[in-house]
């Protein structure tokens, strides 16, 4: 802490010399003395400011600590949100393949309907030529 140091005499003096009564002149000494003092508490000091290397050491370890800390809770909040994305695009994949399997199940549907038709076409147009070229009775 700073101490002050101020000389009421002489400023009592100085104001006497300009022509204060000597009163008043001490009452401003005083009074200015106590300013002074109350604003020299809260400045400042070359003392106030020096840090030892060990001081120094000791702050960089501590932030070094609170930047692991802080690093370790970022690396869990990341961890737990890709589990999050993980989980709803699992869902999303196995919706979309349920849709999928769905739809692969009908197309089977219709390719057993299409060769069953195309069968029956076929057959249709073999029965057609077989009577066409051997049985040319009458119409």
């Amino acid at each position: 802490m700073a101490v002050a140091t101020f000389d009421t005499l002489k400023f009592a003096n100085t104001l006497k010399a300009a022509g204060v009564p000597e009163k008043q002149a001490e009452a401003q000494a005083v009074a200015f003395a106590e300013v002074v003092q109350a604003n020299f508490k809260e400045l400042v000091t070359k003392d106030d400011l020096k840090l030892t290397k060990d001081d120094l050491k000791k702050e960089l370890d501590d932030l070094r600590k609170d930047l692991r800390i802080e690093i370790s809770e970022v690396k869990t909040e990341l961890k737990q949100d890709i589990k999050d994305l993980e989980q709803r695009l699992n869902v999303k994949i196995d919706n979309g393949l349920g849709d999928v399997k769905v739809q692969i199940a009908q197309v089977k549907g219709e390719l057993v309907l299409v060769r069953w038709m195309l069968g029956v076409l076929v057959g249709g147009v073999f029965a057609m030529l077989i009577r066409l070229f051997f049985f040319r009775g009458p119409i």
